[in-house]
């Protein structure tokens, strides 16, 4: 993959490690194919070998909506210091902490996650409460929160959340850039 001079070199190191992943699972799905009858084993190992070329695909993710979440903030707000691979993804605290060139403090979380029901199932929800409440209680002049699937949106827009969303503006990265 080749670097770009629009990221930072943290960013560029994150992008080649996807493109690593991407040859080798490549490799891997032309070395490895299921049987026409799969069994158990066979299936596992199969699945497996998916995994190990991948690595924590939701790290991956979360990097590449950490990416758009840039795009985003350097065109609404003209952000000077953000780096998208400067923070591991999953670490604790804030997802996203920059500034503007006129020094206001912009922080924001992002939820990769997808309801695996309406409204989110119970660990979900309780994910997602503890954000919002890291995000109401932390000091800053704009407040996000990023969700990169319709459904989640559409779930964080309804009357279940609406009083944890007050000074929070909520995202969805698949509706902002092109």
């Amino acid at each position: 993959m080749k670097q770009s001079a629009d990221y930072t070199e943290a960013e560029n190191r994150f992008c080649s490690s996807i493109a690593a992943k991407d040859s080798a699972l490549r490799q891997y799905l032309e070395e490895n194919k299921l049987p026409e009858e799969i069994n158990a084993l066979q299936l596992f190992s199969f699945l497996t070998g998916i995994k190990n070329a991948l690595g924590n695909i939701n790290n991956d993710i979360a990097f590449a909506a950490t990416l758009i979440i840039k795009i985003y903030l350097r065109e609404r707000f003209n952000i000077v210091d953000f780096d998208a691979g400067g923070k591991a993804q999953g670490a604790p605290g804030i997802d996203i902490e920059a500034k503007t060139s006129d020094g206001k403090v912009i922080v924001g979380e992002l939820k990769t996650t997808k309801p695996y029901q309406p409204g989110f199932g119970a660990a979900q929800r309780t994910s997602i409460i503890k954000d919002l409440d890291r995000l109401s209680r932390t000091k800053a002049d704009y407040r996000f929160m990023f969700v990169t699937d319709e459904e989640a949106f559409l779930a964080l827009s309804g009357s279940s959340f609406r009083s944890r969303l007050e000074g929070i503006e909520l995202v969805n990265l698949t509706k902002v850039v092109s």
